[in-house]
């Protein structure tokens, strides 16, 4: 949002997307997302934000098959931009490193599509329904717009 301060203490709640939006950890099965070795490195480092950045915390979370939904309390006075920026950079080179191994198959130049979609939750009725769209994403799989297999009737 234009002019806010996003390093200000506050409710976020985040989206990134791979890049070309190809699946790249795990597949959803019966509604369950199944995270595969790249899916849990990724998990590992959402789980890791707090330590990372002290004043940070994560309420929920969800790793799909290509994306990466986070709600996160902010007080570390650090924005939200420079979280982001340190998380992405840290799955890539994590991602990256998997590759040359031989584990993790490399698109393009990245992991991530550049930037992310932000939403600041302002009160108590914003937050329940993003933690519930959060916690009910991999059951809605076939109805996500992100999913390039997505039903007809997808969600808004």
């Amino acid at each position: 949002m234009e002019g806010y301060d996003y390093s200000a203490d506050g409710c976020y709640f985040v989206t990134m997307v791979t890049e070309h939006r190809r699946e790249l950890f795990g597949r959803i099965h019966d509604g369950v997302m199944c995270l595969n070795a790249d899916g849990s490195m990724v998990d590992g480092c959402i789980c890791g934000l707090e330590s990372r950045f002290n004043g940070l915390t994560v309420v929920n979370s969800v790793v799909m098959p290509n994306h990466v939904h986070i709600i996160m309390i902010n007080r570390s006075r650090v924005s939200i931009s420079e979280v982001m920026r340190q998380f992405k950079a840290l799955t890539s080179h994590m991602y990256r490193k998997n590759t040359v191994c031989g584990a993790g198959q490399m698109y393009g130049r990245g992991l991530w599509q550049r930037s992310f979609y932000d939403v600041i939750i302002r009160n108590q009725r914003m937050f329940d329904f993003i933690n519930n769209y959060v916690t009910i994403n991999p059951a809605r799989w076939q109805y996500d717009k992100i999913n390039t297999n997505h039903n007809d009737v997808t969600d808004e």
